[in-house]
């Protein structure tokens, strides 16, 4: 290793470590593997002054604050405690402006700020709902075998000849983490028959309709 090292001038390192912004390691990454991205969440919140109006920290928190973290959500599905730490932060801009002095302020209960607006709400995004809805792409580009060398790998190694959704789960913490979005993928989804290596034909949407419930007598 250390001759590779010298010969190739790198470091050597070890595991987990941060690439393109995110931990990269053989395990699934913990709380404090995210601290960067947390510090880097906290660091837009200055900017947001107290003289702005509660429609503009709206505004802020939507366009500033929360794509800071799409791209983990696009990778990862987040720890409940990531999530919450990011919406403390989300919640003192909107309450608080950049003031951590300042008490109290919550006009309304957080559930209830992160409904759409037609719903009643404020309109600042669910993050948990969008974390699953952003990896629920990455479940579309598997099923349809896209053409990406993660896909055709997993394909390759551990579906060849059966259907993905009645398998047990295989691979790696962040496939099956990813994989446990099947049945809210299966929900929203119609398939569309080719060589039926990823259909189930009683059970899946592949007719308009599940045909399990549409002929429950012959199942």
């Amino acid at each position: 290793m250390s001759i590779l090292a010298g010969t190739l001038g790198c470091q050597i390192g070890s595991l987990p470590f941060t690439y393109l912004g995110l931990p990269l390691g053989t395990t699934k990454p913990r709380i404090e593997d995210f601290v960067p991205l947390l510090s880097k969440v906290q660091g837009k919140l200055p900017a947001c002054s107290t003289l702005l109006s509660y429609a503009g920290r709206v505004e802020y928190i939507n366009s500033v604050i929360t794509p800071t973290v799409t791209y983990a959500m696009c990778t990862f599905k987040l720890h409940k405690g990531v999530i919450q730490d990011i919406d403390r932060i989300r919640k003192q801009c909107l309450w608080r402006g950049n003031s951590e002095r300042k008490k109290g302020g919550n006009l309304v209960a957080w559930p209830l700020v992160q409904r759409p607006k037609d719903k009643g709400g404020v309109g600042i995004k669910n993050l948990s709902l969008q974390n699953d809805a952003l990896l629920l792409k990455q479940i579309h580009k598997f099923y349809s075998k896209a053409d990406i060398p993660w896909v055709q790998q997993l394909w390759f190694k551990y579906y060849e000849d059966i259907v993905p959704h009645v398998h047990r789960e295989v691979g790696s913490f962040w496939w099956k983490e990813i994989f446990r979005l099947k049945d809210l993928y299966a929900l929203i989804t119609t398939c569309q028959l080719g060589n039926g290596s990823s259909i189930l034909f009683w059970h899946d949407n592949w007719a308009g309709n599940r045909l399990a419930e549409v002929f429950s007598s012959l199942v």
